[in-house]
């Protein structure tokens, strides 16, 4: 008996079965964090190219420190468009070479722009220190 080759509709259905089994976290609400899930980092780092951020998303711990490398031709600054209340929007000056870091004291997003290029966009967001585990009665 030859083989039967598997309808479009059929071939989709078992993609989306195997994406939703592979993928971690599919399915959680609230974004909590689970045991099998790593806190964030405490250092990330962001290449700014021509003409995007590389990631255009990260995230770090409270605290955390995050460095952005100048990996094009093109010169760009990084201007902080949305940061959490009390946090500070300094930003990095115009250049086309080298590296900023800034310590990122408060939990929230913090969205961050390139002035010079139309969509030249970033975001951190910055997740407080996780509560440390209460020791159990005995």
């Amino acid at each position: 008996m030859p083989a039967r080759r598997a309808t479009p509709a059929a071939a989709f259905a078992a993609t989306v079965t195997f994406m939703c089994l592979q993928a971690p976290g599919l399915g959680q609400t609230g974004g909590e964090a689970t045991a099998s899930q790593a806190p964030p980092p405490a250092k990330a780092r962001v290449l700014v190219k021509d003409n995007y951020f590389d990631p255009r998303s990260t995230e770090v711990l409270e605290g955390g420190m995050v460095t952005w490398k100048w990996r094009g031709e093109n010169r760009h600054n990084i201007r902080f468009t949305k940061v959490p209340a009390g946090a500070s929007r300094k930003g990095a000056k115009a250049r086309s070479k080298g590296r900023w870091k800034r310590v990122l004291y408060r939990p929230g997003v913090y969205r961050y722009v390139c002035r010079f290029w139309a969509g030249m966009r970033g975001t951190v967001n910055v997740r407080p220190e996780p509560e440390p585990n209460p020791k159990p009665e005995s």
